[in-house]
């Protein structure tokens, strides 16, 4: 549609291993639905789940893309992740540089 102004998201998820991170990142990649995806290694995370608290070394990823690929990158990464309930978290870019978001749009469909 011309001239309607794209909305920007930063989409986060967590991985247990560095190999299931460069998968789901270049998938999301190949399949033009993310511009970029940062692995940020070796984080902690202390979460409570079935009952029991939780102490694990994980993997963050971050997400560069448009909020019409949000679907697609869920998709995406329910299908590749090994989670039973992975974290899949969208927040809108409110600003950012006049290239950097043109370079976004410019790298997804």
């Amino acid at each position: 549609m011309a001239g309607k102004k794209k909305k920007f998201i930063m989409v986060m998820t967590t991985v247990g291993s560095e190999e299931q991170a460069v998968v789901i990142a270049d998938a999301l990649v190949n399949k033009k639905v993310a511009a970029c995806v940062n692995i940020i290694p070796s984080i902690r995370s202390i979460y409570r789940f079935k009952g029991k608290v939780w102490d694990d070394e994980e993997y963050l990823l971050i997400i560069k893309s448009t909020q019409s690929n949000y679907n697609e990158i869920e998709k995406t990464i329910t299908e590749l992740h090994n989670y039973e309930i992975p974290e899949i978290l969208s927040f809108p870019m409110e600003k950012g540089s006049r290239n950097f978001l043109k370079w976004i749009e410019e790298s997804v469909l």
